[in-house]
């Protein structure tokens, strides 16, 4: 089966940690044949470090303004698929620039959904207090993305993967291309 044309404007998947945003992004680009953007793998591209090694090693402020040298890239890309984490979409310029170029597209799993991957993903790990502590409170920064005015939400506790895909795609298919005149 032949890729779909991808849709002018960007797609924005943005999400907490645990909703599975980089397997989704990675399915709705090889259907549409579209570039695919993950700008935690930027970061580490870049850097050599995941952006969870630069928050740790040069702090917050390092991660912030790389994540912002990207989404002014980005913002630059059309027809792509963008993955961005909850955080990046916290930051208003990030964001204002982000859906300059796109639509955004934030995906939603139930909390206790969400801490089960969590623990499946860290594995022994998160029995560690310390971990624990670390992960619940970017958590609990990141779910502030779900009260951004504006973003479409997809709640993806109860949908198979490829449903999740399949209504993602819908949802960027189905938006309004720019005037390109």
């Amino acid at each position: 089966m032949l890729p779909m044309a991808a849709p002018y404007r960007n797609l924005i998947l943005a999400g907490t940690m645990g909703v599975g945003k980089r397997r989704v992004a990675e399915r709705i680009a090889a259907a549409f044949d579209a570039p695919l953007r993950d700008i935690a793998a930027e970061v580490e591209a870049r850097e050599g470090m995941p952006p969870r090694e630069v928050r740790a090693l040069f702090g917050e402020a390092r991660l912030t303004a790389l994540e912002t040298e990207i989404c002014r890239e980005l913002a630059l890309q059309r027809g792509a698929v963008i993955s961005v984490s909850a955080t990046v979409m916290l930051n208003e310029g990030n964001r204002r620039r982000l859906l300059e170029a796109g639509v955004a597209l934030v995906l939603t799993t139930a909390l206790n959904e969400v801490l089960r991957r969590l623990h499946a993903d860290q594995g022994d790990r998160f029995h560690d207090p310390g971990v624990r502590a670390v992960v619940l409170a970017r958590l609990k920064r990141e779910w502030r993305v779900r009260a951004l005015p504006g973003l479409a939400h997809l709640d993806t506790t109860l949908l198979t993967p490829d449903q999740v895909v399949e209504e993602a795609a819908a949802f960027w298919r189905a938006v309004p291309e720019f005037d390109r005149g």
